[in-house]
């Protein structure tokens, strides 16, 4: 996230102003609202525009030219994305996946015009639930680019039923269950946080983790929340960023917090600590090294050189020994969401954009329900319902929302953009 220091010269420490202190609430909640499509669109072709200009500028000025225009300016709102929210990119982002899809779409009409092919609206997998993880695998990864964005429609082999939202809702749970077992050994999961990492000794090297990566942009374009308890320094390694100490205290706090010990030691760091520039680990009962530098086995740790050890550490365990497992899930998300519109998201976003958002306005929610089959807003039954969930507690508030829509986070911008509908029974 952009993080700016606040405070004046004579204040110490300085605090830091987060990047939601920039959201703008005029620009959000009302230029950008959901019901204000006209602004939308204008403000997404502008930015397209703006695009252009900045390549044909980068494109000059690689080549030697001239510059043109030195105060040349960006003219959509969407250009600078610090005042954006994260649910207004996120519906900035279904614009443009929209825009793509039609293109797509274009083209496809014009091969099925030529080739006699037909025309399908929708990203249909056909599943068998025996099989889900290799019948997803096969059908996702050789999929055409342009057909991953297109609305996801899943028919389970044997099944009756069409797919209005529900079964897809089932199928990436699933599947994201299947491929987060222990039994695949593709994630290892820290026990104190319980998060999940990368395990870097797993037999799946390749196409099971390009699988995810693909899920997880799948389900962003289908609105989709997942479960998948990532630590945050695999978003911000898709968003460019070399992961930190404080990033390893996140994902495995244990070696995190040894590692800033000996940084924050006040006396002697080779005679203490005894450590050389070099990692030992276990692999299936085996014990292995790995060189941080070269010879970095007959090189000790000092209180001259430890913040290189550490930063080489760090970048270590959380890149360089699970480089391939994370190339291959970059791949696969890239393939769904590589793109400009993707780029407007800081980290912290597109964990909200995946995960969905922690915060339950269920005052929110209860305006925006509709009622069916007799149920009116101001039926007794349904003035104790909503007096009885008002009056839960966050944990028993969660247990519901899972129950009705089988996550316990908000989509990103919220409760009140679900449909929710209290019908009767019988």
């Amino acid at each position: 996230a952009m993080d700016v220091e606040v405070g004046d010269a004579h204040t110490q420490p300085r605090s830091k102003a987060k990047l939601t202190d920039f959201y703008n609430d005029a620009v959000n909640d009302e230029l950008f609202a959901p019901q204000n499509r006209p602004y939308m669109a204008q403000a997404y072709r502008a930015w397209k525009k703006d695009q252009r200009a900045e390549r044909e500028r980068a494109a000059r000025s690689s080549g030697g030219a001239e510059e043109i225009d030195k105060h040349w300016l960006p003219e959509s709102i969407i250009s600078y994305p610090f005042v954006l929210s994260a649910a207004t990119k996120a519906r900035i982002l279904q614009v443009d996946a929209q825009q793509q899809m039609h293109e797509g779409v274009n083209h496809e009409i014009f091969s099925a015009l030529m080739n006699g092919g037909r025309l399908n609206p929708y990203l249909v997998l056909r599943i068998r639930r025996s099989n889900i993880v290799q019948d997803t695998l096969q059908q996702l990864v050789h999929c055409p680019e342009n057909d991953l964005k297109k609305p996801l429609k899943v028919v389970f082999e044997g099944e009756d039923g069409i797919d209005e939202g529900g079964v897809q809702k089932e199928f990436m749970q699933v599947v994201t269950r299947e491929l987060l077992d222990p039994a695949y050994a593709m994630f290892k999961s820290d026990e104190e946080t319980n998060q999940l990492f990368f395990n870097p000794h797993t037999f799946e090297i390749g196409l099971e983790f390009e699988l995810i990566g693909l899920l997880i942009g799948v389900a962003i374009y289908n609105s989709i929340i997942l479960d998948f308890p990532f630590p945050m320094v695999i978003y911000k390694q898709l968003k460019g960023k070399t992961p930190t100490l404080e990033d390893l205290i996140e994902a495995q706090p244990v070696l995190g917090r040894n590692l800033k010990a000996m940084r924050d030691f006040d006396g002697n760091i080779e005679d203490t600590f005894g450590q050389v520039f070099q990692v030992s680990y276990e692999v299936w009962g085996d014990i292995q090294t790995h060189d941080l530098v070269e010879g970095g086995g007959d090189i000790p740790v000092t209180n001259d050189n430890v913040h290189d050890y550490i930063q080489k550490y760090v970048e270590w365990t959380l890149q360089g020994s699970v480089a391939k497992q994370y190339e291959a899930f970059k791949k696969g998300f890239m393939r769904v969401c590589g793109g400009a519109a993707i780029e407007l998201f800081t980290a912290e976003e597109l964990e909200l954009l995946v995960c969905g958002n922690p915060t339950l306005d269920f005052e929110a929610l209860e305006k925006v329900t509709h009622y069916d089959d007799g149920f009116e807003e101001d039926s007794p039954m349904i003035k104790h319902f909503w007096e009885v969930v008002h009056g839960f507690s966050e944990e028993e508030k969660r247990l519901l929302l899972k129950f009705a829509t089988g996550s316990d986070r908000a989509p990103i911008n919220g409760l009140s953009s679900l449909t929710f509908v209290i019908s009767k029974v019988g």
